[in-house]
C-alpha cells in the first residue's frame, strides 16, 4: 500500500479518513508489539482501569451492550468483554487491523466502519468506549454526536487518550521521549514509521482536560469528567447521556 501523501503535520490538519486508514493498515503487523513496548506495558493498565470503572457504572445491568469504536486490534473491546453478561461489538476503519482483531478475539463481533456514521440504531448501547482513537476522527464533533446518539438514556462513553503532562518538568521529558526517542524505537521494528511521526503531533493538537469535556457537553452529553493516569501521560474521559 502507498504511504499517505500528507506529512505527519499536515495529516493532523486534514484528518483525512482515507490517509488515516492507510496509515493504520500499514502499521497493523507491528501495532500490538510496539504499543506494549513504547508504553512499557502500561497500556494494559489503562484499559483495565477503564473497564473497572465501566463495570462499576454497569452494576445491576445483567446484560450490558457495549460498543468499542476505533477498536484497532480489539484489546479494549476484549477487556470490556470481561464485564459479566456483556455483549461487545467493535468497529474500526482499518481492514488490516480488523484481520488481526478477529484472529485474536473470535468471540467478539467486529465491523468495518467509522465513528462519524455508526451503523447502529439510536439508543442501542449502554456503553460506548474508545481507546486512543478519538483524536484521529476526521470530524471530532460529529463522532461525539454519534457516540451520544447510539447510547441509551443514562448510558456512558469511556474515552482514553494520551495526555500531555501539565507539570513542566514531566512535560519536557515526555515530549523528548515522544518526539525524539519513540519514533527511533519504532523504526527498529516497523517499516512504516509514518504513524509514529504522526502520533506526537496528534496528541499535542487534541483538546485535553476541560477543553475536551466541553466538546462532549456541546455535543449532547449531560455530564463529562476526566481522570488523568500514570503521571498524566494518559487520560480517561467519562461522559453520561
Amino acid at each position: 500500500m502507498s504511504q499517505p501523501k500528507e506529512t505527519a503535520k499536515s495529516l493532523n490538519k486534514t484528518k483525512s479518513r482515507t490517509s488515516i486508514r492507510t496509515m493504520f493498515d500499514e502499521v497493523a503487523p507491528t501495532y500490538d508489539f510496539l504499543n506494549h513496548l513504547l508504553s512499557l506495558g502500561i497500556d494494559n493498565y489503562w484499559r483495565a482501569t477503564t473497564t473497572a470503572r465501566a463495570k462499576k457504572l454497569l452494576a445491576g445491568n445483567p446484560a450490558p451492550r457495549i460498543l468499542d469504536v476505533a477498536t484497532g486490534t480489539g484489546d479494549l473491546a476484549a477487556s470490556m468483554a470481561k464485564i459479566p453478561g456483556a455483549k461487545v461489538t467493535a468497529l474500526d476503519l482499518s481492514p488490516e487491523m480488523l484481520v488481526i482483531a478477529r484472529r485474536k478475539y473470535p468471540d467478539i463481533t467486529f465491523h468495518e466502519g467509522y465513528a462519524e456514521k455508526l451503523p447502529f440504531e439510536t439508543a442501542s448501547f449502554d456503553v460506548v468506549s474508545a481507546g486512543f482513537g478519538v483524536r484521529n476522527f476526521e470530524n471530532l464533533e460529529q463522532g461525539m454526536r454519534e457516540f451520544h446518539r447510539v447510547l441509551k438514556p443514562g448510558g456512558h462513553a469511556f474515552i482514553i487518550e494520551p495526555m500531555i503532562p501539565r507539570n513542566n518538568l514531566v512535560k519536557k521529558l515526555y515530549l523528548i521521549y515522544f518526539k525524539k526517542v519513540l519514533p527511533k524505537i519504532a523504526a527498529l521494528f516497523s517499516k512504516s514509521t509514518f504513524a509514529y511521526d504522526y502520533l506526537p503531533h496528534s496528541v499535542e493538537q487534541f483538546p485535553q482536560t476541560e477543553a475536551f469535556t466541553a466538546v462532549l457537553k456541546k455535543n449532547g452529553f449531560r455530564s463529562a469528567e476526566y481522570f488523568p493516569m500514570t503521571f498524566e501521560t494518559s487520560i480517561l474521559y467519562i461522559a453520561s447521556k
